[in-house]
């Protein structure tokens, strides 16, 4: 059978004007949506750029997610994540209780809480765990992480029913001895505290914060010899921890080997004068962002082992000004 030109060209005529019409609303359609929806378009792409390492980014999408949709949860709670992690905590909670009538959902509540108990917020913090826990009362975790605030904030007497509960719940274990362990200490109580750090200890052999706690224990209970093998075990860990380093030198004093606990102590000074440095830089970064201050603190960083951190404020500086060469500065290139 012969097909025409002629016969093609009819056949197709209106697809070809469908087509046409459907690349006309492709291409020219405005950029509408509710101011929800185009908030939960610049969240999402907050998220994309924090998994790329691009904080100031994230961070300004976020703005720009809570300027068109003051409301949105997940922006508040987004940028108050970075804020955190700036140490720009007051900051942080004040965009976290902008919301706190529209948190719903017990997911949204425990993010919330999170959040909070992030920005040292922590009686707000308190209220929203107790909102996630009535939300999930069968969740052994909304009980484990209110008995953890309960711990810290000094309610040692309201942690301990939490901390059972989470047991009773589920069995989870890790957290739950770990966390009577360090309920336990924290009343004088060092044999029932030692009992629970070991299950612990069984549990998270590698945990750098439950090691100093044991040695801490048991420094207390006049049993250095046993606490050191657990300080040098999380040095090998992380040779960037101070509270490891001080516990390790402090016990050390206790057995008589001053030597070496001076070594450590130098150790913990360079990192704890690091430390104020980088909050210093943190700061000043915050307030007037020049590639000159990102690249200092990316050279801090990574004096500080903190890798991660050190790579973004690279990537930051790059962006400002590709020019600019990180700068050797006075506190030398030797890591801890």
């Amino acid at each position: 059978m012969r097909i025409t030109a002629d016969t093609v060209a009819r056949n197709y005529k209106p697809l070809a004007v469908f087509l046409l019409v459907a690349l006309a609303v492709v291409c020219f359609r405005p950029a509408s949506g509710t101011p929800e929806q185009r908030a939960a378009d610049l969240c999402t792409s907050a998220e994309t750029a924090v998994r790329h390492g691009d904080v100031e980014d994230a961070m300004a999408s976020y703005r720009r997610a809570i300027a068109i949709h003051p409301e949105s949860v997940r922006a508040r709670v987004g940028l108050a994540g970075l804020l955190t992690r700036r140490r720009r905590f007051g900051e942080a909670a004040d965009t976290l209780k902008a919301v706190s009538l529209l948190v719903s959902g017990p997911r949204e509540w425990m993010d919330y809480a999170r959040a909070l108990r992030n920005a040292r917020a922590d009686e707000e913090a308190e209220a929203a765990f107790l909102k996630a826990a009535e939300e999930m009362p069968a969740n052994p975790g909304v009980s484990l992480e209110l008995a953890e605030l309960y711990a810290v904030m000094g309610n040692l007497d309201t942690a301990e029913p939490h901390y059972r509960r989470a047991r009773s719940l589920s069995g989870a274990r890790g957290g739950y001895h770990a966390g009577m362990g360090r309920l336990h200490f924290s009343r004088g109580e060092l044999d029932s505290a030692s009992v629970y750090f070991r299950q612990a200890l069984l549990e998270s052999p590698d945990d750098i914060d439950l090691l100093c706690d044991i040695a801490r224990n048991e420094l207390q209970r006049k049993r250095a010899h046993q606490g050191i093998a657990h300080l040098r075990h999380a040095v090998a860990l992380d040779p960037y921890h101070p509270r490891t380093r001080y516990l390790l030198a402090q016990t050390l004093v206790a057995l008589g080997q001053e030597e070496e606990a001076r070594r450590h102590l130098d150790v913990f000074d360079r990192q704890r004068k690091l430390a104020g440095r980088i909050r210093f830089l943190e700061r000043s970064a915050a307030e007037n962002p020049t590639a000159e201050r990102y690249q200092t603190l990316s050279h801090y960083y990574s004096l500080a082992g903190r890798d991660s951190l050190a790579a973004e404020c690279l990537q930051r500086a790059t962006a400002l000004n590709p020019l600019v060469t990180a700068p050797r500065e006075v506190m030398g290139t030797d890591r801890f």
